[in-house]
């Protein structure tokens, strides 16, 4: 049989669940063709299912060589979305750049390669796309949709604002642009977007994402406008959304946790780097990570990398099985059986790729918070900021934000959100207990109030010298590429300091919780 003749015998193979017959297929479609780039992309998918990394990363990464080497950008987008999969970001930049971005196959994907470069970190290089696809394709939405969220990371909040109406302009159902929008700035005046908000409403499918996505700029809106009840009802409309989309298990991410104290950890003494020195900032996301990002990116002899995934990366790849964190399916075992050493090796060979200005290197991913013992156990170079914010505000603050995908699913129920929150005190202290030379805890309300002497404190436990105005974010021009990339551009301030206050009746079930 012909390479054709395998492929559409497979394919109907996979239609009937007949998942052996259809990877030997695929295999036999390799030996005649060994750049067949969608019998790659699937046999990486069989051996994603199957738990075996380095086999699955094989497959993306030949068949990124086969558009790179032989010209065969039909599948593109693709490859390039299967290497951010692996947090292969380098990668999906030099393909995209390798390629002719002339060429029809290329023009027909550019949405999405557009956005995959945004994705991949390399701003400037979106913008040199999008331009250079602007003189080849329509006014597409997705594609001013993309110019609109780099801009905003670029710290362009006029561009950004006029991107997003373009956006809307021409998709008014558009939903993750009208999010987006009320989350970037300010109606002017106050509820000036809410009736396109609620027309676009009216039109999308009943408790769908879109419908989600427009629930929570409905919030911004009316919040922004201290209309507190109408905001709290699209609150809860889009929370109730959420929590029945994605999978969270309180009691199951409790036992996880007390699993991970009890294992048997040996920590080695913290080391005197000579060389690369990463700094994890962790904690529960909208709890000033970025603020401290920002600020100890302002010092000379630091660079943040922004939100990584090369310590999940470096631990799938020694291990030899897929992993996200501790917290993610039951990965007792495997965290038990890893070489730490080799963890340590390959996070740094990742991270040299990136680092190219000084020898301390910011990872500021909080995803990275329950990962902290194994962080330990690999890096012992490595220090870890722990940002720490008043448990009502944490968990307010979460709840009014609509993460991607299922990245914290326990954000959209008030009783998770205060379980989580107590946990994440404990593990804190827990660690900071264990390891009080690597982990600090860092107040966020410290943060805000007295800038200058939190960083001087942070600095010295970092042991590096003390530089003046770090806290002057608004002098830090590095691209910002998290929820707060709007409100990290403004001077520091207080105003998140009891937020939560506003909303003290509606919260009542969640602080009864916090308190008990």
């Amino acid at each position: 049989m012909s390479p054709r003749e395998f492929w559409a015998r497979a394919q109907q193979y996979e239609l009937r669940g007949l998942w052996d017959e259809a990877r030997a297929l695929y295999e036999s479609i390799l030996i005649l063709e060994p750049r067949h780039v969608p019998a790659r992309l699937r046999l990486s998918r069989f051996e994603q299912l199957a738990d075996r990394y380095l086999t699955s990363k094989e497959h993306a990464l030949r068949a990124a060589e086969a558009v790179r080497e032989h010209g065969s950008t039909r599948h593109i987008g693709y490859v390039t979305a299967r290497l951010l999969d692996f947090a292969e970001e380098p990668a999906v930049v030099s393909l995209i750049n390798a390629v002719d971005w002339s060429d029809p196959n290329v023009v027909s994907q550019s949405a999405v390669l557009a956005q995959q470069l945004w994705l991949a970190g390399d701003y400037r290089g979106a913008l040199r796309f999008l331009e250079a696809m602007a003189k080849q394709v329509h006014a597409h939405p997705l594609l001013i949709f993309t110019r609109a969220n780099v801009y905003r990371y670029l710290g362009d909040m006029q561009a950004a604002d006029r991107d997003y109406e373009a956006c809307l302009a021409l998709s008014p159902d558009f939903a993750d642009a009208h999010w987006a929008l009320a989350t970037h700035s300010k109606a002017r005046p106050p509820l000036a977007r809410v009736v396109r908000i609620l027309d676009a409403l009216s039109r999308v499918q009943a408790n769908g994402i879109e419908q989600a996505h427009l629930f929570y700029a409905l919030f911004r809106e009316y919040d922004a406008a201290d209309r507190r009840e109408e905001a709290w009802s699209a609150l809860t409309s889009g929370a109730e959304i959420m929590s029945r989309r994605v999978a969270f298990d309180s009691l199951l991410e409790a036992s996880r946790l007390e699993a991970l104290i009890r294992m048997p950890v040996s920590l080695p003494e913290p080391a005197v780097a000579a060389g690369l020195v990463p700094i994890f900032i962790v904690g529960m996301p909208r709890t000033g990570t970025t603020l401290l990002d920002r600020i100890l990116s302002n010092h000379s002899a630091v660079q943040s990398l922004g939100e990584r995934n090369d310590f999940p990366a470096a631990v799938s790849e020694a291990s030899g099985h897929f992993f996200r964190s501790p917290l993610h399916g039951d990965r007792l075992q495997l965290i038990r059986e890893l070489d730490f050493k080799k963890v340590g090796h390959l996070y740094e060979q990742r991270v040299r790729r990136l680092a190219t200005n000084g020898r301390y290197v910011i990872d500021k991913n909080p995803q990275n918070l329950f990962n902290l013992p194994l962080i330990l156990q690999a890096l012992p170079a490595a220090r870890v900021l722990c940002l720490q914010r008043d448990p009502p505000d944490a968990c307010f603050s979460n709840l009014k934000e609509l993460f991607q995908a299922d990245a914290y699913p326990y954000s959209y129920t008030l009783s998770d959100l205060a379980d989580h929150g107590l946990r994440v005190r404990t593990w804190l202290r827990y660690w900071k207990s264990r390891a009080p030379d690597s982990v600090r805890i860092v107040s966020y309300e410290d943060l805000v109030r007295a800038p200058e002497q939190m960083a001087a404190a942070v600095l010295d436990f970092l042991g590096l010298d003390r530089e003046g105005a770090l806290h002057e974010i608004t002098r830090n021009s590095a691209p910002v590429s998290t929820a707060s990339s709007s409100q990290v551009r403004e001077r520091i301030h207080e105003r998140g300091i009891g937020a939560w206050k506003r909303y003290e009746r509606q919260l009542q079930p969640m602080l009864a919780r916090l308190q008990g």
